[in-house]
């Protein structure tokens, strides 16, 4: 897994420069991410946060099963994607690095996160899984969807030319590069792990549904 990555500020100054048009991509990511908010398992009255919350639209879904007695929480490195959020939702929302959560432990009933642990170093993961799993209530779930290793020949084919550009430019490709964390997951602490791959229109997504002891 290549570990060279996008820089804080340089993932915040692409991320802020992409803005609303981060929507285009749903058309890669809509069926995982819909999926992924499924697995979440989401009633009224629990606490969900969410780490990078793009745009807000899958916000908007968790705000929405969550009400009217949860609370949705959101945090983003780019400040633009808060703005954006912030008009489609009205949640409580701050600014700040996955690396670097501003919440106190044992929070969460459940944490969220989508194509985030994809612009990480790798050195940094085991940091903030075991941090994901500090911010949740013991019996807590967490949702991690990221861009994995292909699954069929489309998608290892396409993978294998995204890793091509990303060699020549981590920025051509948003600083995303394929994951496999389901080891890190469980090194973190977490149990009842489980994994499942959804391709659309060759991107492979892996989503990771884990528990808090």
């Amino acid at each position: 897994m290549p570990d060279q990555t996008l820089s804080a500020p340089a993932a915040r100054r692409f991320y802020d420069s992409i803005g609303k048009r981060y929507d285009w991509f749903e058309s890669f990511e809509s069926q995982a991410k819909l999926r992924a908010v499924q697995c979440l398992g989401l009633e009224s009255g629990h606490w969900v946060l969410n780490v990078g919350v793009g745009t807000g639209k899958e916000h908007s879904r968790l705000q929405a099963a969550v009400a009217p007695h949860g609370k949705a929480f959101g945090l983003d490195l780019s400040r633009v994607m808060l703005d954006l959020t912030r008009e489609r939702t009205m949640a409580p929302l701050c600014q700040a690095d996955a690396r670097s959560i501003p919440f106190a432990r044992g929070r969460f009933d459940r944490l969220y996160a989508a194509y985030v642990l994809d612009l990480l170093p790798f050195t940094a993961l085991p940091q903030v899984l075991a941090s994901f799993y500090q911010l949740l209530k013991p019996g807590g779930r967490t949702v991690l969807l990221a861009l994995t290793e292909g699954v069929d020949l489309p998608s290892r084919a396409l993978v294998a030319a995204w890793k091509l550009v990303y060699a020549i430019s981590p920025l051509a490709c948003g600083g995303c590069r394929p994951m496999q964390l389901t080891d890190l997951v469980k090194q973190a602490g977490f149990t009842s792990i489980e994994r499942e791959v959804i391709v659309q229109l060759g991107l492979p997504s892996e989503i990771i549904v884990a528990d808090r002891r």
